[in-house]
């Protein structure tokens, strides 16, 4: 922030609950945000069919050693197993960063 700036100004202008702000920064000053890296960063990955109620979970067919990536969201479970390919996982990667704009 520069100089002079008052953070509830700056949050209104930016569309920002001042206390969100306020939280924001303290957590900032007090080293407890780090600086968000680029670099992709690689998930283990499985997909699966969800249950709905009343149904039996599928039995599972991978081993405990075998690659797999679970994804929990609001709407359900992405679980990726089988050959988990860096291409294939910098795509999830950059999906998954292109729905939280």
């Amino acid at each position: 922030m520069q100089p002079g700036v008052s953070v509830a100004q700056l949050a209104r202008e930016n569309n920002i609950n001042d206390n969100l702000l306020f939280n924001w920064r303290r957590f900032y000053q007090q080293g407890l945000l780090a600086a968000r890296t680029d670099a992709p960063v690689m998930l283990p990955v499985t997909l699966a069919a969800e249950s709905g109620p009343g149904q039996p979970h599928p039995p599972s067919v991978q081993s405990d050693d075998a690659p797999c990536c679970e994804l929990v969201l609001p709407a359900g479970t992405l679980r990726i197993s089988g050959k988990l390919t860096p291409e294939l996982l910098q795509m999830l990667i950059r999906e998954m960063q292109g729905s939280s704009r």
